[in-house]
């Protein structure tokens, strides 16, 4: 049921089949009392994509929490990205804090997207894994690098309605540095 909920695709889809084979069988037999199934498809096509896009899932709202968070970053604001960290989460922030505190960020950008949710825990929790790419200017000049590109897993719990970041980890990349020191 949630990918109907994440994805028109699906909803599209099944109208332009059902239209299509009614479309076929109006033309071949000019029977005008195949025109109203056509409005129907028509109708709970246009309701199921008014409903995909009127509910937003667990996973939409982690989704849009790691956008805000890329926006966040590229306004080279630590305080904006500071609002989607957990206030217990003292090692992500203090990582923030740090490597903010030596770039400029000019480009932030997040690919390969995939995230679970475990609605079972109490408040819910979510795995956000990606790779992620951060375009940047070296305040004191000093670096022979202008990005850093790393897998990342980010862990998210949910505070009231919103998705804060709890955890994150990034792998090391070959030549570029990281460090996957996970905080625990």
């Amino acid at each position: 049921m949630t990918t109907l909920l994440e994805n028109p695709l699906p909803i599209l889809f099944f109208g332009v089949i059902a239209e299509a084979m009614l479309a076929a069988a109006f033309v071949s037999t000019r029977r005008a009392v195949l025109l109203a199934p056509m409005a129907v498809v028509l109708v709970i096509v246009l309701a199921g994509l008014g409903l995909e896009r009127w509910v937003v899932t667990e996973r939409e709202q982690v989704e849009a929490t790691m956008d805000g968070v890329v926006a966040a970053l590229e306004s080279n604001d630590v305080e904006d990205v500071l609002q989607f960290i957990a206030p217990d989460a003292t090692y992500t922030k203090a990582r923030a804090h740090f490597a903010m505190g030596l770039i400029e960020i000019t480009d932030a950008k997040i690919h390969n997207l995939e995230i679970d949710v475990n609605k079972l825990t109490s408040p819910p929790t979510a795995e956000a894994t990606f790779n992620g790419v951060v375009y940047y200017n070296e305040r004191t000049g000093q670096s022979p690098y202008s990005y850093y590109a790393s897998p990342f897993t980010v862990e998210l719990r949910k505070h009231g309605d919103r998705w804060l970041i709890s955890n994150h980890a990034e792998q090391e990349m070959r030549g570029i540095g990281g460090r996957g020191d996970r905080a625990q």
